[in-house]
This record gives structure tokens, sequence and C-alpha cells, in this order.
């Protein structure tokens, strides 16, 4: 408990740097983390994790499914959903890195294309239908819910019901979407591995919410937009693969003609410009991020058809192979 308090006051003066307005907590946490060190956990031949308590307490015995000559390292009492959950930490061995290439890419984020990348030649864009689907689900059914829970005395007999209800509707659609998120990430790591990319530049937007005032339609969609999860997901991802991850400064990315360089209002999905350049709006802003991360200038070449993936939840691949994906048009 010591070493987690002067851990997160260290990381509490860090963010103090960049962060003049930063605070600390100013309520105790009611759950706190419960960590276990490799030198207090002792995997038995069983399977069983003897997490030992102090000198003078019976140790806690938990089954589990571990192979008995896995190596243990950490394990974690964490409060979770209204349920307790251990965390265990294994150390198993890493297949060998695929070799990463020189070659860079440009990345826009979005809500309806949640990822579109371009690498100097082609632009592949991945559909954020499903993702949209599932907010707009919870947003109806967390609606009823709390309806409902208006009509009723608090913590009532049925109060909690409807509570406990929210409670397990929120958490499968946070799997839900973790689950669309960790997908979609792995299908465009194999692709920058595939096509030997080495950095990936992807459009600044992390204080959006900061500067952005629209009707309240489009403000939901901005304030429930996942880019925050997505970001921290391709930077863990990257880091494991040894890819360079970058931050490009976005503004009018979307707007601007890559070829002659002229600022355009885009009223659908499609860009066009004075000068006779048309193309997705999404794929002008990532080869505008691209060329912003090269310092090139505005010429471009001959653009290929952009290529859409579409999400299929029942696939998951985190290799080099990007084949269990079939890319389709999706303009």
């Amino acid at each position: 408990m010591v070493q987690q308090y002067f851990e997160a006051l260290r990381s509490f003066f860090a963010n103090r740097k960049n962060n003049k307005d930063a605070r600390p907590p100013f309520r105790t946490k009611k759950y706190q983390t419960f960590v276990w060190k490799n030198t207090a956990v002792k995997l038995l031949g069983d399977g069983t994790l003897k997490l030992s308590l102090g000198r003078n307490s019976e140790p806690l015995h938990v089954p589990t499914k571990l192979p008995p000559d896995i190596e243990v390292r950490t394990v974690r009492l964490v409060y979770d959903d209204g349920a307790y959950k251990l965390h265990v930490t294994v150390a198993i061995e890493f297949e060998q890195q695929p070799q990463v290439g020189d070659k860079a890419c440009g990345v826009d984020l979005g809500i309806k294309r949640l990822i579109t990348a371009f690498d100097g030649q082609t632009v592949i864009s991945y559909h954020g239908g499903e993702l949209s689907a599932k907010l707009r689900y919870r947003n109806k059914e967390l609606a009823k819910l709390q309806s409902k829970q208006s009509k009723c005395q608090k913590d009532s007999k049925r109060w909690r019901k409807l509570q406990s209800a929210k409670r397990r509707m929120l958490k499968r659609i946070k799997n839900q979407i973790r689950d669309i998120l960790h997908k979609t990430t792995s299908h465009f790591i194999s692709w920058c591995l595939s096509n030997g990319i080495g950095t990936v530049a992807v459009g600044d937007i992390r204080r959006i919410r900061e500067r952005v005032d629209y009707n309240d339609t489009v403000n939901q969609k901005i304030h429930q937009w996942m880019y925050g999860e997505l970001l921290k997901i391709l930077e863990e991802k990257t880091k494991l693969f040894g890819i360079k991850l970058v931050y490009v400064d976005e503004a009018y990315t979307s707007k601007t003609c890559p070829v002659c360089g002229t600022q355009n209002a885009v009223k659908d999905r499609r860009y066009k410009c004075q000068c006779g350049f048309e193309y997705h709006r999404d794929g002008v802003g990532a080869i505008n991020i691209f060329k912003r991360y090269r310092g090139e200038s505005h010429v471009v070449g001959a653009l290929a058809s952009p290529v859409g993936v579409r999400f299929k939840p029942h696939l998951r691949s985190h290799g080099v192979s990007i084949s269990p994906w079939k890319p389709v048009l999706s303009w």
C-alpha cells in the first residue's frame, strides 16, 4: 500500500509538469486494489493459487486453470462492476516480432470511419457502423431504464432491480465495444506490418471536445466518440510490435485539397475541389496528415479508389496476415 501511494505521488507530480491545473484526489477510494507480488504467490500442482495473507494468517487458496509450470508475476484483487476479480499476470514466451519496415502512413480518426490510413499509395478505411449501432442501442436502453427508475422510490426494491439491470446492460455493451475496437486495431496493425510501415502518424484530436460546439445531435456524437480508448489501444499495440506512433496537427486536414492546397467546405462524405480533385473526405484527411508528417508539397499523383473494411464480429486475428478480413468497397 505504501508503494502504491508513492507511485501515485510520483505520477501526480509528473502530471503537474504538463498540466498546471492538475489536482490530487480529494476523496478516498471506496475499494482499493490489493496486490500480491511474486514472493507472496505460489502456484500449486493442481493449478491452485496460494496467496499469502501475512505471517499469522491462513493463506488464501484460489482454484484456477493455470498450468503448473507457468510463472506468476503478480496477482491483483480488483473490485469491478459489483464483483471482486483476480487479475493474474503471468510470464509467457512471446513469438519473434515481424520485421518492421521504414515506410510511414497517415491516419485520420473519425466517427463513421474509425480509422482511415494512407501509406503514399493506398487508402484503407475501417467502417464504424457497428460501433455506432452499439452506442445508439446503449443510449436507448439507458433512457428506458432511467425513465422507469425516475418513477420509483430511490433504494426501493424495484429501484435496485432496475439499477442492477442497468449495470448489467452497460457492462455488456462496454465489452462489445472493447471487442470491436480491439479487432479493428488488430487488423490495422496487421495491415501496417504487411505493408512495411514502421511509423504511424495520427491526427491529434485529443482535445477536440474542448473546441467544438454544434447542434445537440452532433455534440452527442462527438462526446460519445471512443477516440480516447481507440488511441490508447493503438499506442499499446504499436509499441508491442515496435511501430513508432507520432501525433500530427490535424487542423483543416479534411478541408484542404491535397493537390492545390485550397480549403473547401465539405457537406457530405465526398470531397470536391474547384481544381477538379474529388475523393472521399476521410481519405483526404489521411492524405494531408501523411503529407504534413513527411513535409511534402501539395502535389499528389493518381489515387486508386479507397478500400473500405467492414467489421466482422466472428473473426479475430493479431498476426501479419489480413486475409480473414475481406476488404470491400463501402462508399
